[in-house]
């Protein structure tokens, strides 16, 4: 049964990451056109869920944090994608503190 779980979880973990390069184009395209404060801040709560979903999905199989996974045509494991997703959350949480 192991095996299933980890098989499950590391589908459940690539459709999240599809979904979070979704989010994060979106995100980055916004802050190029200037949104606005509010628009940006919904983004912000969006990534932060986003995070949060990952980090409750690999802590489901240990073989799923042991794999390698691709993120924007690298490879990264689940410390990596991890820092890179909390790395863009504060990216973010600093432009929008400097729009005040």
């Amino acid at each position: 049964m192991g095996i299933f779980n980890s098989f499950s979880t590391i589908n459940q973990i690539n459709t999240q990451l599809k979904d979070l390069e979704n989010q994060i184009t979106i995100t980055r395209d916004m802050v190029m056109r200037d949104a606005s404060k509010m628009e940006l801040e919904r983004c912000l709560n969006l990534l932060k869920k986003m995070h949060q979903n990952l980090i409750n999905t690999f802590s489901q199989s240990s073989t799923a944090m042991a794999a390698s996974y691709t993120i924007y045509n690298c490879k990264m494991t689940m410390p990596e994608i991890l820092t890179y997703s909390k790395n863009v959350i504060m990216n973010l949480a600093v432009i929008i503190a400097k729009m005040d």
